[in-house]
């Protein structure tokens, strides 16, 4: 599976406003932009042989509506299994384990579903056989990165009422990601100086917890 990288450009108008927080400007990631990921990825789908019984076919399965949820105690993944296996298709929920984290080498946010488990299975003689589990975190190896606080820098020129330009350089330092209800927030102090800052930033996540969740699956003849 591809990697999937989407830039995040945090350079916003709120940049040099003073918020309640005290902190010099704050960036929202919205659950709904990272689920447009999704939306651009397309239809997500896979196949292979399988033989039990000494039956022998082809099963397919596709993902329908994959979403990731934001939470503040843990994030989650959920979408709809759609299996054509023989004579029979089912439909099943599947409900996975999403990380977030920063990654301070690379300066990425990064969102990854670890975990997110489907049975695939057959009915022969009106008795369910097990064939596998498909773990969905399995297609999705590398995790979506949006690119963190050091990219948010930026310079610009004053003219001097001598007539010579001076440029005044400006970096987040001493920033805080918090996950909250549906959205990732990243709240920064600023240092500005006029000659180009060293600093570097370091920004921790907090803890992503994993939650388990049943599975419910239904069977219908084709």
């Amino acid at each position: 599976m591809r990697h999937f990288s989407v830039i995040l450009f945090l350079l916003s108008s709120t940049l040099f406003a003073q918020l309640k927080t005290q902190n010099d400007f704050s960036v929202i990631l919205h659950e709904e932009m990272v689920n447009k990921v999704f939306l651009a990825i397309g239809e997500i789908r896979g196949s292979n042989d399988y033989e039990v019984m000494l039956i022998k076919g082809k099963y397919h399965w596709t993902i329908n509506n994959p979403k990731i949820n934001i939470r503040p105690d843990s994030s989650s993944f959920i979408c709809e299994a759609k299996v054509d296996i023989g004579p029979f298709t089912y439909k099943t929920p599947v409900y996975g384990d999403v990380k977030i984290w920063y990654d301070n080498k690379k300066n990425e946010i990064n969102i990854k579903i670890t975990r997110a488990i489907f049975e695939l299975f057959t009915v022969i003689l009106g008795k369910k056989i097990h064939i596998k589990d498909i773990d969905f975190a399995d297609y999705f190896k590398d995790p979506f990165a949006f690119d963190g606080p050091q990219s948010m820098g930026t310079s610009f020129e004053f003219m001097m009422p001598d007539s010579t330009k001076k440029t005044i350089y400006v970096q987040p330092s001493e920033c805080v990601m918090e996950i909250t209800f549906q959205q990732i927030i990243i709240r920064c102090e600023v240092e500005a100086a006029d000659k180009p800052l060293k600093s570097k930033i370091i920004l921790k996540p907090l803890p992503n917890k994993e939650v388990q969740k049943p599975k419910d699956t239904k069977v219908s003849g084709k």
